[in-house]
């Protein structure tokens, strides 16, 4: 067999050094990315950023070398509605938050026990709780 039978156009062989090794490890983990992706998406942003391909290409090859090796599963259906019901209270105590100072006592408590519930699931819940220890301002 020839040497040409066993060349390869597009294959380049990096030799890195512990710097480098160690960050495209790291990338390879927080992304979780096979070995190959987590070469070529670096690459890719360099030489977008070196201005040697167009925007439309980066972007396509950006997407294309992002894919995780293991794609997240799909929410089931309770997942979902709990997801859902955490963004509502998140809104619903921001607003507790800034209304706090012209609710009423009984709202007041009533958000104090919810914030209760909820204080290790949502962090606003906690910031409801510390406003309840405030002390009231009188004239």
């Amino acid at each position: 067999m020839s040497i040409l039978g066993k060349f390869r156009e597009h294959g380049v062989m990096l030799f890195l050094d512990g710097e480098l090794y160690t960050g495209f490890i790291k990338l390879q983990a927080d992304r979780g990315l096979g070995r190959s992706f987590a070469g070529l998406l670096p690459f890719v942003e360099g030489l977008h950023n070196l201005g040697y391909i167009t925007q439309e290409v980066y972007e396509e090859h950006k997407r294309k070398y992002s894919q995780p090796l293991v794609a997240e599963k799909p929410l089931t259906m309770k997942q979902l509605k709990k997801k859902e019901n955490i963004s509502k209270l998140t809104a619903a105590f921001s607003n507790v938050i800034k209304q706090w100072a012209t609710m009423n006592v009984k709202s007041k408590n009533y958000w104090v026990e919810k914030a209760k519930e909820y204080r290790d699931t949502i962090p606003n819940a906690k910031l409801v709780l510390g406003l309840r220890m405030e002390p009231v301002m009188t004239k």
